[in-house]
């Protein structure tokens, strides 16, 4: 097996009162990572501390050996994440947000984003802001932009939620693709399978309370 492209080590991260994870471990390799848990357990946590959205309290993060503590922006550059909320900057329509990507990402790809876009359905609201856009799209806009962003990791947060069925097709067959190149790191949080990915995918289990080093297994 390569080595891993994102690789976490004695991960700790707590909110008042509530453990969420404790000396957490894993190494994550090109292809598909499943990290399954239902709500609660601390997937959107660990995603966001992998896209250096949280700090946590202790434990070292690294892409391809940039650590996130010591070259945070190098780190982020490195790392795409589309959460499950609301996106960013939703006063730009979507090829300013594309352009904007672009200027953070060094692989961003505005074409593949054009592509992508159009796959999911995007081409009546191209010119509309984010902000007026619906939750559901604005979610395939993020979710273009995840799939054009070329970062060696790309963090998926409940990546199936609102989407409608064409949207939901086109986002499982990309899935797969991803798994079968092994070219870039897919972390995928979510509760439910998502298609042939998932049956290829390397699975982290987080139902338990405080998770620790967490044993990758293969489905």
């Amino acid at each position: 097996m390569t080595a891993p492209r994102l690789q976490v080590r004695d991960l700790s991260f707590a909110y008042p009162q509530r453990p969420v994870l404790d000396g957490f471990s894993a190494d994550f390799h090109a292809g598909v990572t499943w990290v399954r848990g239902s709500n609660g357990s601390g997937k959107s946590t660990l995603l966001k501390l992998l896209a250096g959205a949280l700090p946590p309290l202790l434990g070292q993060i690294a892409v391809d050996g940039i650590d996130a503590l010591d070259r945070p922006l190098d780190y982020r550059r490195q790392v795409f994440w589309c959460g499950p909320g609301a996106i960013a900057f939703d006063h730009l329509r979507p090829p300013e947000y594309a352009a904007f990507l672009r200027s953070l990402y060094p692989h961003f790809d505005a074409a593949a984003f054009a592509a992508q876009a159009a796959a999911l359905g995007l081409q009546p609201f191209l010119g509309t802001r984010l902000a007026a856009l619906s939750t559901g799209t604005q979610r395939k806009v993020w979710l273009a932009a995840a799939l054009a962003a070329g970062t060696p990791v790309v963090l998926l947060d409940e990546p199936l939620n609102a989407l409608d069925a064409a949207s939901l097709r086109h986002l499982l067959q990309r899935l797969a693709e991803a798994a079968r190149e092994r070219r870039q790191a897919w972390v995928v949080a979510s509760h439910e399978a998502f298609g042939d990915a998932a049956a290829q995918a390397v699975l982290i289990e987080l139902d338990r309370p405080a998770a620790g080093a967490a044993p990758a297994s293969r489905l």
